[in-house]
């Protein structure tokens, strides 16, 4: 799946726009541009493509480079802008560079910086180098995994692909494996694109449950360049996904004090990996979920019997989708489900709760593949009053996954306190 990134580029564009105003306004010269994400969201390829809208832009990467070393090629790279050979620190490498950015405008990716042993130090001769340009038309930006990284300077959260940008790129693919996708992949970037549009679901997930696919290869990755002990958070993060949300749980399945699993926790927060909410700690994103779900206990099967492993996520698999996809869909409702209003199982509608003088109902899809029929629809209507004293005093709300049928749409353009919505 190609995916065009131009929405995420003006965005991006905007924001520094603003941003660029905001400094001019207030006298202020922060050139540092920090895209955060987890790995795989296209942080580099966003800074690259809005780099390249500038004559003068430049790419460096510190990716397994000592401070040394990383001085020596900074020099050699740069040295189409400016001769650096004379210099001995990154302090001053920037200053020989203060003529060239006086006449220039100039965008610099300077990218894998986040954990590189040159990071205090380039980070320190960037804001130094602010103090003799006196205007905005330089700028560094920043690819990093975490929010606290090189301080406090503009920050852009590099977003992640929607249902709604996969139907976009891919307008044939069903409404189910769009919901499908997105729940795999988390609607990072790295594996969006490595998906086939050419084969079915089914078949791009029994790709993807070998050794060497990109579904399984990504997440090591983004530990080992996060953590020096990455073995220790595959294990935190394996306790949430099988249901350990509180800190003792997690605590006692890895054998640990609660205090050092505490930190972990903290570590892991930092990295954008986990939140924490009234104590209970929970992943942010699907991806990272349905690996140590699906893949962590699995790794000599997805060797020796990889189609098993696809069997087993296959019969699985709509049922994590609905558990993180529902989310986004109640997002979508025309009204806020209140903190208190406890889901009803098993009963007509799933919440009910009341919205100045109206009565909210609202009905969930019982399974992915769940469709609102006319008799399904003229049930529910059947049993509003059970709920409100008149049919007008309650505003219905139906949401499925799949597209509601002409006698659900018919039906919503009569009735105004009839809400359809598709996830």
């Amino acid at each position: 799946m190609k995916l065009n990134i131009q929405i995420h580029l003006e965005e991006l564009q905007r924001r520094i726009t603003s941003h660029l105003r905001s400094c001019i306004e207030n006298h202020e010269r922060d050139r540092i541009i920090k895209l955060c994400g987890i790995s795989g969201t296209g942080k580099t390829q966003l800074a690259l493509s809005y780099a390249q809208n500038t004559k003068c832009n430049m790419y460096f990467s510190f990716r397994g480079l000592d401070n040394r070393t990383a001085l020596t090629q900074f020099k050699n790279t740069f040295s189409v802008w400016c001769d650096l050979s004379s210099t001995k620190s990154w302090q001053e490498a920037f200053q020989l560079l203060v003529p060239f950015f006086k006449k220039h405008y100039t965008r610099v990716v300077l990218d894998d910086l986040e954990h590189s042993k040159s990071e205090s130090e380039v980070i320190a001769a960037i804001e130094q180098l602010s103090e003799s340009l006196a205007d905005m038309k330089n700028l560094f930006l920043l690819p990093c995994r975490c929010e606290s990284s090189f301080g406090k300077h503009e920050l852009f959260r590099v977003p992640l692909y929607t249902a709604s940008d996969i139907k976009k790129h891919a307008p044939k693919m069903s409404a189910v494996d769009v919901a499908r996708l997105c729940a795999v992949t988390g609607g990072l970037s790295a594996l969006l694109n490595n998906y086939d549009e050419d084969k079915c679901f089914s078949d791009n997930l029994y790709a993807w449950t070998s050794a060497d696919s990109m579904l399984y290869r990504l997440m090591p990755q983004m530990l080992s360049e996060q953590f020096r002990t990455p073995e220790s958070y595959h294990a935190i993060l394996y306790a949430i996904a099988i249901g350990k949300h509180r800190l003792s749980e997690i605590a006692k399945h890895m054998a640990t004090p609660n205090n050092q699993c505490k930190k972990y926790l903290n570590t892991l927060i930092a990295a954008g990996l986990i939140a924490v909410k009234e104590h209970h700690y929970f992943i942010l994103n699907s991806y990272v979920d349905f690996w140590h779900r699906f893949f962590y206990l699995n790794m000599s099967r997805l060797v020796t019997v990889p189609s098993d492993i696809a069997s087993e996520i296959q019969s699985q698999l709509d049922e994590f989708t609905l558990e993180k996809q529902l989310p986004e869909c109640i997002k979508k409702l025309p009204f806020d489900i209140p903190k208190d209003a406890k889901r009803q199982y098993n009963a007509v509608f799933d919440y009910v709760f009341k919205e100045g003088s109206h009565t909210v109902l609202i009905k969930l899809p019982e399974t992915l593949d769940w469709h609102c029929t006319k008799q399904e629809l003229d049930t529910l209507m059947d049993h509003v009053t059970d709920y409100c004293g008149a049919f007008y005093e309650a505003e219905i709300c139906v949401v499925s996954f799949n597209r509601f049928s002409n006698y659900c749409v018919k039906q919503a353009g009569k009735l105004d306190n009839l809400h359809l919505v598709v996830g």
